[in-house]
């Protein structure tokens, strides 16, 4: 797995709830205002990232449709070749297929593997909205606490 995929992980994983199990302090929004800068970073170059491995991903399956289209032609034209009785250019382009055939494999599995990282980069960059929401949301409720109790304090 990728350290950038874990480190998302293991920042979302990071344990808040001891900030909801006492009195709120200025100090205890610093840590989410910290906290969310941090998450907002990664999520930048999450979204980088995906933007990247998705054009990286269209670009090798345009790749291999393209070696698909040569396959198709160089067996056409071994059909064809061996039809009119011309045995070499139908094993020539029987070979020529062989070849392209591997290079369409080869861009397919570079595809695919591109397109699994995709994915990973999707969910971490999920992961990081959904913590980032619940942060703010908390940051919110603190601040909402923070406040009633300082209007509660004696002047």
């Amino acid at each position: 797995m990728n350290v950038l995929v874990q480190t998302i992980q293991a920042l979302t994983r990071q344990n808040l709830k001891d900030l909801d199990s006492h009195s709120p302090t200025p100090t205890d929004l610093q840590t989410l205002d910290d906290y969310s800068r941090q998450m907002e970073a990664y999520l930048e170059v999450v979204d980088d990232m995906t933007k990247t491995l998705g054009k990286g991903v269209k670009r090798l399956r345009r790749r291999q449709r393209y070696f698909e289209e040569l396959i198709a032609e160089a067996d056409e034209n071994a059909h064809q070749f061996q039809q009119e009785g011309q045995g070499k250019l139908a094993r020539a382009a029987a070979e020529r297929k062989e070849v392209m055939a591997e290079a369409a494999r080869a861009y397919q599995a570079e595809a695919d593997i591109q397109n699994a990282r995709l994915l990973e980069f999707m969910d971490a960059k999920l992961q990081l909205e959904a913590r980032l929401t619940e942060v703010h949301r908390m940051r919110a409720r603190l601040e909402a606490n923070l406040t009633s109790e300082a209007s509660l304090q004696p002047a």
